[in-house]
């Protein structure tokens, strides 16, 4: 899944809430991307793209080739060595979270669809996005973020890893890989690291040719950030109007 695609799917962010923004959030915005690489032989693939305003970061993936219609954790990660695990790091396939930990760090943000999106709602199941019956994972969101989290985007310390495969492919989670290392309530395969990503600051700025900066910068990106943010920026300001008129 490329950037291309990525960007042409937030073409569909209505206008209005791109209106709604207050002035200069969208200059104000820094960008991140990352390519998303499978994990325990998943396949899947995607892209991702974030814009941070302040503390307010909003946040769009599309995957390709996670289990259909199955729920799949994902999280924001740093404190380790800040990086994907190579494939190596799988000694039997299968990635376990004690593999992926030296690599990514500990769990920083859970990309949650509702609700708290803390280090406590990591495994919050219910509240994790779904891949549709052709195995595409769709997510946007808003929310704010800690400073800790904004100073480890800015500095390229931060991965994002997605969850869930379906090792013997009978089309669902089941108990043929044993039980989760993460919590024995839930299947080993509902907790496989499936895909991996370094988030990496989108260059911007004045910087000539064979410097980076912009020159370097991919202007669809740049755009998209600004429609992410302008949309997160239009929808709180009219959360905040309907509040005011209650």
């Amino acid at each position: 899944m490329d950037s291309t695609r990525l960007a042409l799917a937030a073409l569909a962010v209505p206008l209005a809430l791109a209106a709604a923004a207050p002035p200069g959030h969208a200059e104000q915005a820094r960008v991140f991307q990352a390519d998303l690489g499978p994990l325990s032989g998943s396949g899947a693939r995607g892209s991702a793209t974030m814009a941070l305003d302040g503390d307010l970061l909003t946040v769009e993936i599309t995957t390709g080739g996670m289990t259909a219609d199955q729920p799949h954790l994902q999280h924001l990660r740093f404190g380790g060595r800040d990086t994907c695990p190579p494939p190596q790091a799988a000694g039997d396939g299968a990635l376990s979270t004690a593999e992926l930990v030296p690599y990514t760090g500990d769990i920083q943000v859970s990309l949650t669809t509702e609700g708290d999106t803390g280090p406590q709602s990591a495994l919050a199941v219910t509240r994790m996005p779904a891949a549709d019956a052709g195995g595409t994972l769709s997510y946007r969101r808003a929310f704010r973020v800690p400073d800790r989290v904004a100073v480890a985007l800015e500095a390229g310390r931060v991965t994002i890893v997605q969850y869930g495969v379906d090792v013997n492919g009978n089309g669902r989670y089941d108990s043929d890989a044993g039980l989760s290392d993460l919590d024995p309530s839930l299947y080993a395969e509902a907790t496989f690291p499936a895909t991996c990503g370094q988030v990496k600051p989108v260059p911007q700025g004045g910087t000539s040719a064979g410097e980076g900066g912009a020159a370097g910068a991919d202007p669809r990106l740049l755009g998209l950030g600004a429609l992410l943010i302008a949309a997160a920026g239009g929808a709180l300001a009219w959360g905040r109007r309907l509040r005011r008129g209650r």
